[in-house]
C-alpha cells in the first residue's frame, strides 16, 4: 500500500532540502525527501557527481552556502571543497530537522497524476535494484536538479579501450594514477579542476581540447580573520546573498564584472584582452599561449574560476592537444583526433559534462499528457528540455500541485543557484500551506500565464552572450550540432532580479490571475 504524504520531494540537494526546511517553518510536517544517493548535498554527496579530485564550488563559499548566519557556521575558506559542501549539508539537515524526513537510496523510477489531489511516485530500491516503495502524495517537488546525468562523449570504440576509463561524475577512486599516462577529454569545469589536482601524481598528463576555456582566477585562501569577525557579528552570508530586487539596487559582488556587462559588446571585448594578456604572462610557450586563448566572448560557455589552470600547461609532462574537430574516436590503446593523430595512454578520464535540464524519469499528469511534452523532451535530444513551456520554470499546465526546482525557465547561467533553491523552496511552502489553509485541493497555471511567460523566456534570449557561441547553455554544443539537434528556446535567460520582479513582484500579473485554484 503507498505511503501518503502531503508532499513527495524528489531530490536531497539544496533545493530539496530548503524545500524541506520552508515546509516545516510552515507548519507542514507530513513531507518526505526521496533520494537515490546514501548521503545529501545533490552534486556534492560523497560518492556523488561531484566527488571526483578537486571538486570545489565556484561560487565564493561565504555567499553560496545556505543559512550560513542562521545556522552559525563559517566556511574554511573562500572556495570550499566537496567533502567540506557534503559535511555542511549534514549539519544542514540536522539544525532543520529533517533526518526523519529522508528516504535514502530510494530512486524515483516514475510520477502519475492518479486525480485530484494525488500523485503516484514509484521507486526502485537502489540498494537491490528492485522495485521499491510507491509514496503518494497531494503534492509532488521535482528537485532533482539540473546536473545530475553525466553526459558520455558520442564516439566510436567507448568500450575499446584496454586501460581504465570513467567519468569525472563516476570517478573510479580504486585506480592509481600515480606513474600512469592519463589522458582528460575536455576542458570544462570538472576538468579544469581535475587537471589542477592530478597533475603533480601522474607521469604524463595529456589534455584533448576542442574548445578553450576563459578563466577567472579565484584567489583561494583560508577565510581571513576579518571575515571571521563579520560572521560573529552576525549577518555576514545574509548580506551577501541578499538581492535588491525591488529597487534594483548595487550588488555586493566578488565578480569584476556585470551582468550588462556580458551582454555590452565593448565591455565583454574588454574583459577578453585582459584575461588574454594574462594568459601570455602566464604560460610561456607564446603558441601554446595562443591554444589556450578562446575565439569566443567571455561567458559565452561556462566561465571557470580557477587557480594555476594556464600555468599547468608550462609543466614538461603536460601536453595540450588541440583539436577544433576533437577527439574522433577511442582506440585500444587511446584516442584517435579528427587530424588522424593517435595518443596512447594508461588511464582515459572522460571530462564531458552533463545532459542539463534532463528528464530522468517519466512524470504523466492530466489526460496523459507528459513532462516531456510539455518541455520538449524526446529521445532525439537525449531526453533534454529544449522546448520547455511553464509560469517561472515552477507550473505546469495539466500536472496540478507538481512544481519544478530550478528548471530551465527560472534561472540564467551566472544565477548563483542557491538563492534560487531559497525563494523557490519559500515559494512552494507558502503556497502549500496556504492552500491547506484554504480548502484549496490542487493549483495549476492558466494557458495564458504559460503562454506569457513561454514568450517572455523567449524574448529574454535577444541580444544575450549566449547566443553568439556553441554551448551547452542553450544546447548548442558542436555534438549537438553535428547530431541535428535544436538549439533550445524558452530558457530564461533576463537578469536574477527581473525573474525574482515577476515571481516574487508580480509584475507580469496577480498570481490570482495567473494560477487556477480547485477546491
Amino acid at each position: 500500500m503507498a505511503q501518503r504524504y502531503e508532499v513527495v520531494i524528489v531530490g536531497g540537494g539544496f533545493s530539496g532540502l530548503l524545500c524541506g526546511h520552508y515546509l516545516k517553518k510552515a507548519g507542514i510536517e507530513n513531507f518526505c525527501i526521496l533520494e537515490m544517493g546514501c548521503s545529501l548535498g545533490g552534486v556534492w554527496q560523497n560518492g556523488g557527481v561531484g566527488g571526483y579530485p578537486g571538486a570545489a564550488c565556484d561560487v565564493p563559499s561565504y555567499a553560496y552556502l545556505p543559512l550560513l548566519d542562521e545556522i552559525g557556521f563559517i566556511p574554511s575558506k573562500k572556495y570550499v571543497s566537496q567533502r567540506e559542501i557534503s559535511e555542511y549539508t549534514d549539519r544542514l539537515v540536522a539544525y532543520c530537522g529533517l533526518e526523519s524526513h529522508i528516504r535514502f537510496a530510494t530512486k524515483v523510477t516514475a510520477v502519475h497524476y492518479e486525480g485530484p489531489g494525488a500523485w503516484r511516485v514509484e521507486t526502485e530500491d537502489r540498494k537491490t535494484g528492485a522495485a521499491g516503495e510507491t509514496f503518494q502524495g497531494q503534492h509532488v517537488v521535482s528537485a532533482n536538479g539540473p546536473l545530475s546525468t553525466p553526459r558520455m562523449p558520442e564516439l566510436d570504440g567507448l568500450g575499446h579501450f584496454k586501460g581504465e576509463a570513467f567519468h569525472t561524475a563516476q570517478w573510479n577512486y580504486d585506480v592509481d594514477l600515480k606513474g600512469k599516462k592519463v589522458g582528460v577529454i575536455g576542458t570544462g569545469a570538472s576538468a579544469a579542476q581535475v587537471i589542477t589536482a592530478i597533475v603533480d601524481e601522474v607521469e604524463t598528463l595529456t589534455v584533448f581540447q576542442r574548445s578553450a576555456t576563459w578563466c577567472m582566477p579565484r584567489d583561494d585562501e583560508p577565510t581571513p580573520p576579518e571575515i571571521v569577525e563579520a560572521f560573529k557579528k552576525g549577518g555576514y552570508s545574509e548580506s551577501l546573498r541578499f538581492i535588491d530586487w525591488q529597487n534594483d539596487g548595487p550588488r555586493v559582488t566578488p565578480i569584476p564584472f556585470t551582468f550588462d556587462t556580458l551582454h555590452n559588446e565593448e565591455e565583454n571585448a574588454e574583459i577578453c584582452r585582459g584575461i588574454a594578456e594574462r594568459i601570455k604572462r602566464e604560460v610561456k610557450d607564446p603558441a601554446l599561449a595562443e591554444k589556450l586563448t578562446p575565439d569566443y566572448p567571455f561567458f559565452c560557455k561556462r566561465v571557470l574560476f580557477i587557480d594555476d589552470y594556464y600555468t599547468t600547461f608550462n609543466k614538461p609532462h603536460v601536453t595540450l592537444v588541440d583539436d577544433p574537430q576533437g577527439v574522433e574516436a577511442i582506440t585500444e590503446t587511446g584516442v584517435r583526433m579528427a587530424s588522424g593523430d593517435g595518443y596512447d595512454v594508461d588511464v582515459l578520464i572522460y571530462a564531458t559534462g552533463f545532459d542539463s535540464n534532463h528528464i530522468p524519469f517519466p512524470v504523466t499528469g492530466r489526460n496523459g499528457v507528459t513532462l516531456a511534452e510539455r518541455y520538449g523532451a524526446n529521445e532525439a535530444n537525449k531526453w533534454q528540455m529544449t522546448r520547455p513551456q511553464s509560469l517561472w520554470g515552477v507550473h505546469v499546465a495539466d500536472m496540478p500541485n507538481f512544481y519544478m526546482m530550478i528548471g530551465p525557465q527560472s534561472l540564467n547561467p551566472v544565477t548563483n543557484v542557491t538563492l534560487l533553491c531559497e525563494e523557490q523552496g519559500k515559494y512552494i511552502a507558502e503556497l502549500v500551506a496556504d492552500m491547506k489553509a484554504q480548502g484549496q485541493q490542487e493549483v495549476e497555471p492558466t494557458a495564458e500565464a504559460v503562454a506569457d511567460w513561454t514568450s517572455r523566456c523567449n524574448a529574454s534570449a535577444d541580444g544575450k552572450v549566449w547566443l553568439r557561441c556553441n554551448n551547452w547553455y542553450m544546447k548548442t554544443t558542436k555534438t549537438d550540432v553535428e547530431a541535428g539537434r535544436e538549439r533550445s528556446l524558452g530558457m530564461w535567460m533576463g537578469s536574477y532580479e527581473e525573474y525574482l520582479r515577476h515571481f516574487l513582484g508580480e509584475a507580469g500579473g496577480a498570481r490570482e490571475a495567473l494560477l487556477h485554484y480547485s477546491a
